[in-house]
């Protein structure tokens, strides 16, 4: 999941924002909501609110 770091000096303290963005390929989109997660590989799958639905949707078509 790529990330985005961006460090800030707030009146003499230093802070750093971080976000992800989508996991979806080619999607510009902050990630919102963690899918998946692998404890083995320490890792998340993330995706923006549209991606996370359109894969919710697939999976319970999948489940019919």
């Amino acid at each position: 999941m790529p990330e985005i770091k961006i460090k800030l000096d707030l009146g003499g303290r230093e802070e750093t924002l971080t976000e992800y963005f989508c996991d979806w390929p080619d999607c510009p989109n902050v990630a919102v909501e963690v899918v998946g997660v692998s404890a083995e590989l320490r890792a998340r799958i993330v995706m923006c609110r549209v991606h996370a639905a359109e894969l919710a949707k697939t999976k319970a078509k999948n489940r019919s």
